[in-house]
């Protein structure tokens, strides 16, 4: 049983970095094509999949992280689109990569102090 729960939370921890890989990549996108014309910043969504997946878990007994998986979404509304119609604001992109990696690395530490707790335990065993 307490086994179950660290091998899931290694794979929760697995699915949040690589999530967190893949939206700096889509931010460090966003900013390479700030001066490119018509071109539509993308967000990276996951905390909200990774919920609904944990809170389904809790119903089911078992949580499921094959369906687990970053979406991007095309940001058309919501910032403002200069003359050459391109919507990347290269500043709050700067401040999303901050975040973002800030957040991988505590991810990062997490999950580095679940195997180790976990290679603690199995070391007592023997």
């Amino acid at each position: 049983m307490i086994f179950d729960k660290m091998f899931t939370q290694n794979t929760v921890l697995e699915s949040a970095l690589q999530a967190s890989e893949f939206k700096n990549q889509v931010i460090l996108n966003n900013m390479a094509n700030a001066d490119t014309p018509n071109f539509k910043s993308s967000e990276v969504e996951f905390q909200s999949i990774l919920d609904n997946a944990i809170e389904s878990s809790k119903i089911e007994g078992k949580l499921d992280m094959s369906s687990v998986l970053p979406a991007v979404k095309s940001q058309h509304y919501g910032y403002n689109v200069r003359i050459d119609q391109n919507n990347v604001d290269i500043e709050s992109e700067m401040v999303k990569f901050y975040k973002n990696s800030a957040m991988y690395d505590v991810i990062a530490n997490s999950a580095i102090n679940n195997n180790e707790r976990l290679n603690s335990v199995l070391n007592n065993l023997k």
